[in-house]
């Protein structure tokens, strides 16, 4: 049975030819239509060459043959076998020619239609309609009256050859084929609540998005319709009900530079603000398309009068949203030329979310501080994806008000910006939903019914039509699109956003008001981190702009920035800054309240301060002396566990290098022993036999020997004392009081020429005050400058104390003074300090300090 079916289906071929030769209309018919309904009878007739005979008859000359026979073929030019089979052939010039020169009857030109869209899908195909002459003959079908069948197909053809065939396009725009299925989609508007209409809006729109994703003004500047911008009124309406066709095209033309300021004056920006303000879940197109809207004057200003800003700042506190983050900043960062938008942004709490996004910032560095070391491979902004698609972005260089053009054509400047062109503006990512890829044809294709060939143009059967058209239908966006930025693409945006957020924070920091919290130490203490692990210029210059303003300058004060700017990079010129501002009158004004009437803890930072901020001595004088500032830094100097112990131990350093308090030459004392000894004839004990070396018994009862002759040689004292009329004279041993062993040793050898390195400093001053003693000048010179020049942040305190204990006030006074003034790091400062506070003359070492700190500060 199986083999007569398949013998009944061979001879199909054969009984259409016999038909065809014969002329017989009624039996071609009845034939086409038998395969038609007959799947396996259409895979034998294909077998078997009957696509030829189709082919021929596309020059018959009856409608209904004509009819039959395109239906039949659009049928089957869904297979990709028969499209490859149709190849080379001249079914594209016979379609043509059947739509230039039959003028009788919709329908057939419907199907015409719908067999270009269905074998346009492929390149050669639309290449060989395009040379037919298609592109004309359909943009020409579309401005005559026609059925709504019959615009689907045709807007569709029109689709597939522009997608499948580039060099159509120039001729598709010159021909008005964009504008004609523009004005169908506000034909369509007008009477959406019919069915058909709305099907034929959803074709022109999925038409519109593939048209508009070339980025070619012309074809935005075509969409924008006939007669003002009804066009894109039509876009935009269907946009507020979250088609998203009309979102994808919307989104296609914002990315256009002279499109953008129509479709805004078409009510875009205010519908894409209440499209995110009403959503609890984000549409990233929808957000996308707000924020190129932010690249012009006009439309920022649509934006801030809309309450755009506010719900981009709250967007921005969200952690649930911040894969949206990075084009929001970039969106905020284009108004920072207007002030009244600073001020909205700031209001609604733009300072914290710059803060934190500052902290991350931090971490970012870290991390890439870590990897550095690690050796692994540097970050490169080479590599990220908006280099690649600026082109896309910045394409032309016609018209004004965009930053899409170049530079040159605008000059968006304020009174209050340092810069006459904005930040740096990578372009948004391209969308990239699965949802809506128009690239994803239907793969069947909808014919006109026999049955309604006659009357019935637009009856029941036109659901076969319109079932190609069903596989784009866009459903409302109910739900968040299929849209993940992944990690690749956050790592990748995440140098540009922080880039992003300096340049909100300059403009913050450039404002002419002052901002809240601006000088706050939640700013402060992360953007002085983030210099420390980045160095990034900008970030100095914010800073350095906070600390040129008087505002902040009290601010900066109680939160003990001077002490922190010391130890950052560039500290000299915030240094200098700070204290510019402080030596203001209306600045010392407030540093003398707030010490006279202030609270204590202001009142114990602003003191310790004073030395950083104030170079003049009269002022000086007048905030530590008059106004109580020099007793509050001494009151915390005696206090080791006060919280500002360290830094007032840094501030009363830099006290006296602004005093220019310096250390004299030591003087040395004098023994109490006699200088001037009893006089004794040399001679007469030169004969006597003398042994050459002495023995010197200590209070300890110690020894040490020494070498006589050297002894009498380099000193008067000895030389009367072992030769002279002296009791000891000759003798072996001799006592000596009051000296130390230690002493003895380091001045013996000094006395020989020895070097000395493992002496400690009481070592050494023993025995400058030994040499004193004994009257060895020249030994006394040499120990005088070894010990000076050993004193450093290990020994000052010993130095002093034992100068104190042995009663040699200039002594005393130069180790005081030399630690005071010695360039020493924090950390061997502080050391010194603790020495000295661990001593038993601890308060009369701070007396001594503000004695000569006083003094000082006193003389005229």
């Amino acid at each position: 049975m199986s083999s007569d079916v398949q013998n009944e289906e061979s001879q199909v071929v054969t009984e259409l030819s016999k038909y065809i030769k014969s002329n017989s209309k009624t039996h071609i018919i009845s034939c086409l239509t038998r395969i038609k309904a007959d799947s396996k009878c259409q895979k034998q007739f294909i077998k078997g060459g009957g696509l030829y005979h189709l082919i021929g008859l596309l020059r018959f000359q009856n409608l209904q043959v004509l009819n039959s026979a395109l239906s039949l073929l659009a049928n089957m030019c869904l297979s990709l076998e028969v499209k490859e089979e149709l190849r080379d052939t001249k079914i594209a010039s016979y379609t043509v020619w059947i739509i230039r020169n039959l003028k009788l009857g919709n329908n057939l030109h419907c199907r015409a239609c719908r067999l270009i869209g269905n074998l346009s899908e492929c390149s050669w195909h639309a290449k060989s309609f395009y040379d037919a002459g298609a592109v004309k003959v359909l943009c020409d079908l579309l401005k005559n009256d026609s059925n709504t069948q019959t615009y689907l197909m045709n807007v569709r053809a029109l689709r597939n050859i522009w997608s499948s065939y580039e060099n159509s396009r120039a001729e598709i725009l010159e021909s008005g084929g964009i504008k004609s299925i523009t004005s169908l989609l506000v034909k369509a508007t007008e009477k959406s609540y019919e069915s058909r209409h709305a099907e034929l809006a959803e074709t022109c729109l999925k038409a519109m998005c593939a048209f508009v994703g070339s980025l070619d003004p012309r074809c935005g500047m075509q969409m924008s319709g006939d007669s003002g911008v009804k066009g894109y009124k039509c876009i935009v309406k269907y946009c507020e009900a979250k088609n998203k066709l009309a979102l994808k095209c919307l989104y296609s033309l914002s990315q256009i530079a002279e499109c953008r300021p129509s479709l805004g004056s078409s009510g875009a920006v205010e519908r894409l603000i209440s499209l995110v303000t009403r959503n609890a879940v984000l549409s990233w197109e929808i957000l996308a398309t707000l924020c190129l809207f932010c690249r012009e004057a006009i439309n920022r200003v649509r934006i801030k009068h809309g309450s755009g800003l506010e719900m981009m700042v709250v967007l921005l506190k969200k952690n649930e949203n911040e894969r949206f983050h990075p084009m929001v900043l970039h969106a905020l960062s284009l108004f920072t030329y207007d002030d009244d938008s600073i001020v909205i942004m700031v209001k609604n709490g733009l300072l914290d979310v710059l803060i934190k996004k500052l902290q991350n910032m931090i971490e970012f560095e870290k991390l890439k501080n870590r990897e550095e070391k690690e050796g692994s491979k540097k970050r490169s902004g080479d590599s990220s994806p908006f280099r690649k698609m600026d082109f896309k972005y910045n394409r032309t260089s016609l018209g004004r008000f965009s930053l899409d053009y170049h530079q040159d054509d605008w000059s968006p400047s304020s009174a209050a910006s340092t810069s006459s062109s904005p930040p740096s503006t990578p372009p948004l990512p391209v969308y990239d939903s699965g949802e809506t890829d128009e690239s994803a044809e239907e793969n069947y294709s909808p014919v006109c019914s026999d049955d309604e060939w006659a009357e019935n143009e637009e009856g029941e059967e036109h659901h076969e039509e319109v079932e190609s058209l069903k596989s784009f239908a866009s459903a409302t966006l109910d739900g968040e699109e299929a849209y993940d930025t992944g990690k690749g693409w956050k790592s990748s945006t995440t140098e540009h956003m922080n880039m992003w957020t300096l340049a909100l924070l300059s403009r913050l920091s450039d404002s002419n008001e002052p901002i809240e919290r601006l000088a706050h130490p939640s700013t402060i203490e992360p953007l002085t981190i983030y210099i420390r692990f980045a160095r990034n210029p900008k970030a100095l210059r914010i800073l350095t702009r906070i600390v040129k303003n008087v505002a902040y300058l009290i601010p900066l004060i109680q939160q003990g920035f001077v002490f922190e700017a010391q130890t950052l990079y560039g500290s000299e010129q915030y240094t200098r800054q700070l204290c510019a501002l402080a030596e203001t009158g209306g600045a010392v004004g407030q540093l003398s309240a707030i010490l006279l009437r202030g609270q204590e803890s202001n009142k114990n930072i602003i003191a310790i301060s004073i030395p950083f901020l104030i170079k003049s001595k009269e002022i000086l004088r007048n905030l530590l002396i008059n106004h109580g500032g020099l007793p509050l830094i001494f009151r915390i100097l005696a206090d080791p566990e006060h919280n500002l112990h360290e830094k007032a131990i840094l501030s009363i350093s830099r006290l006296a290098d602004l005093l220019d308090i310096r250390p004299n030459t030591a003087v040395k004392n004098q023994s109490s022993v006699e200088n001037t000894f009893v006089a004794f004839h040399r001679e007469s004990f030169d004969n006597l036999p003398k042994p050459s070396t002495v023995t010197f018994e200590l209070d300890d009862g110690t020894t040490v020997d020494a070498c006589r002759r050297i002894l009498c040689q380099k000193s008067d004292a000895f030389s009367a004392m072992l030769e002279g009329n002296f009791l000891e004279s000759g003798k072996r041993r001799v006592k000596l009081k009051n000296t130390s062993k230690e002493g003895l040793n380091t001045l013996l050898l000094a006395a020989n020429g020895a070097t000395f390195h493992n002496q400690t400093i009481e070592e050494l001053l023993d025995a400058v005050l030994l040499a004193d003693k004994f009257l060895m000048a020249d030994v006394s010179e040499i120990l005088t400058e070894s010990s000076m020049s050993r004193l450093n942040h290990e020994n000052f305190s010993r130095a002093w104390n034992w100068s104190r204990s042995n009663a040699c006030p200039e002594l005393k006074s130069f180790c005081l003074k030399s630690f005071l003034i010695t360039k020493m790091s924090r950390m061997e400062r502080l050391r010194a300090f603790r020495d000295f506070s661990s001593s038993g003359g601890f308060s009369e070492f701070l007396e001594e300090i503000r004695e000569l700190v006083s003094t000082v500060l006193c003389q005229r």
